[in-house]
């Protein structure tokens, strides 16, 4: 691991043994941060990293040497203080209670799941972290029942229920005496297994997660693919489709055009969706219910109020497409998701929704597909030769270098820290409007975009990101399932 390489207190996480080690008094008098305990030295962050006399008073009440690492931001040390030594108001354990230390935890991994799985002997807390499920500790049985009953009560689900699966929302402040706190709005989902109940929470974005997000350049597009998509977004009617499997990032790269799009207020922008997972100023927001209202009946509902701009969650059935795409073609601009493989199966996704070629042909502006892979750490990755096979897969010079994840405390040992996105993209040119047209098969397409026009799939995105050292050859196999 590289001393030379700051902290930045956003993308680490601190080690349980480093934390209490350091009492919180400690921790807050001195405004140190400890991070992590190796070879029988403590390293910690401060806020001031000249400040030698608050070093050697907690060096002096350790059993250990203490060395100080530089931080990307000090002015974050404190703040960072106050979510690891939470000053709760609960002074006993309660069911409510351990849920909100796990979800603390689970905030400060900047996890995106919470699942609570009972087995025979007892429940695993599972975290999935930058797309990866982990192990991150195991309770009780009748202490998971006990907090899966308190989270039902707080989701407004019925807890005497424990045979059919239950969904619901809830938004709990696991840090209730911080002022500068916020609220964590999450999706819970109950089901029964044999061993008890199962527990997934979805945790939606918070104000940190989506300040990062704010803008296009952030999310991972290239140059290239980054100039293609701002292109589109320029038109004034017309549908942007992205596709992509679930947790492949499609909604973050609808709400990074929002804010693109939202920014001169000259527009009126409405979103659909099912849950609205980020607050946006400037975009009204409608949330539906799908038991009571179905996308398609939010959307005709939504023309009547004279959009310019209309993001719609997902396309899920022919009467949503079928709006949709004849909504674009009407002086509007429609954003959406679609499930597909890739960029060119969107063409026959929607022919199987049943929309009309020549229709199609009209509306499409661009279409998208991307996946999400992980970054390898910055304070432990090394370089070392891509291998043959490699080389020949992602089509490497002879002498290409790729990053190679470790694991070191920082990161919890796995190597990664962080994700970024992976595209591929074409506009819908004249030449692809005639091919769709004329219902040209899904090969043909791709052979025009990513071979005539020289447009980058997602795997040669994945090659370039790599020798950058953005990612790792074995993240991009994994999410494009070349082998």
């Amino acid at each position: 691991m590289t001393s030379k390489q700051r902290i930045d207190l956003n993308k680490v996480v601190a080690s349980r043994d480093a934390l209490k080690s350091v009492p919180a008094v400690l921790a807050r008098r001195l405004k140190i941060l400890p991070l992590y305990i190796a070879d029988e030295m403590l390293y910690v962050v401060m806020e001031d990293e000249q400040d030698d006399v608050a070093l050697s008073q907690l060096e002096s009440t350790l059993p250990m040497a203490v060395k100080a690492l530089p931080a990307l931001a000090p002015e974050n040390v404190v703040p960072a203080i106050k979510r690891y030594y939470p000053d709760t108001a609960a002074t006993f354990e309660t069911p409510l209670t351990i849920f909100e230390e796990i979800l603390r935890r689970a905030l400060l991994y900047r996890c995106s799941d919470i699942h609570f799985d009972p087995e025979k002997e007892n429940a695993k807390i599972r975290l999935r972290i930058d797309g990866v499920m982990r192990v991150d500790h195991t309770l009780p049985l009748s202490t998971c029942a006990e907090v899966v009953s308190a989270v039902k009560v707080a989701a407004g689900l019925d807890i005497a229920e424990h045979r059919i699966p239950q969904d619901g929302q809830m938004s709990i402040n696991p840090y209730q005496r911080q002022q500068e706190s916020e609220e964590i709005s999450m999706r819970v989902a109950v089901i029964p297994t044999l061993h008890g109940e199962k527990l997934t929470i979805r945790i939606l974005a918070t104000e940190a997660i989506s300040a990062e997000l704010a803008d296009l350049n952030k999310i991972g597009m290239s140059d290239g693919h980054h100039r293609l998509f701002m292109q589109a977004l320029r038109h004034s009617y017309g549908i942007i489709l992205l596709s992509g499997p679930t947790g492949s990032g499609k909604t973050t790269t609808l709400y990074a055009a929002l804010r693109h799009l939202k920014a001169p207020g000259t527009q009126h922008i409405l979103s659909i969706e099912d849950p609205v997972e980020i607050p946006l100023d400037g975009v009204n927001q409608i949330r539906i219910d799908s038991e009571r209202v179905s996308f398609s009946k939010a959307l005709r509902s939504s023309l009547r109020h004279d959009p310019d701009i209309i993001m719609l969650g997902e396309i899920r059935d022919s009467e949503t497409a079928d709006i949709a795409v004849k909504s674009s073609l009407t002086g509007h601009l429609v954003l959406s998701t679609l499930h597909a493989n890739d960029a060119a199966g969107v063409t026959t996704r929607l022919l199987n929704l049943g929309i009309a070629a020549e229709l199609m042909a009209s509306a499409l502006r661009i279409v998208v597909a991307q996946r999400l892979v992980r970054r390898p750490c910055l304070h432990c990755v090394q370089w070392g030769k891509a291998s043959d096979k490699d080389k020949e897969l992602f089509s490497f010079p002879s002498d290409a270098r790729v990053p190679i994840p470790t694991g070191c405390p920082l990161c919890g040992g796995m190597g990664y820290a962080g994700r970024l996105g992976l595209y591929e993209m074409f506009p819908v040119d004249k030449r692809i409007r005639e091919m769709i047209h004329s219902h040209a098969a899904e090969s043909e397409i791709r052979s025009h975009a990513f071979e005539k026009l020289g447009l980058k799939t997602l795997q040669q995105d994945g090659a370039d990101k790599i020798l950058c050292g953005l990612t790792t050859p074995e993240e991009v196999k994994r999410v494009t399932f070349a082998m």
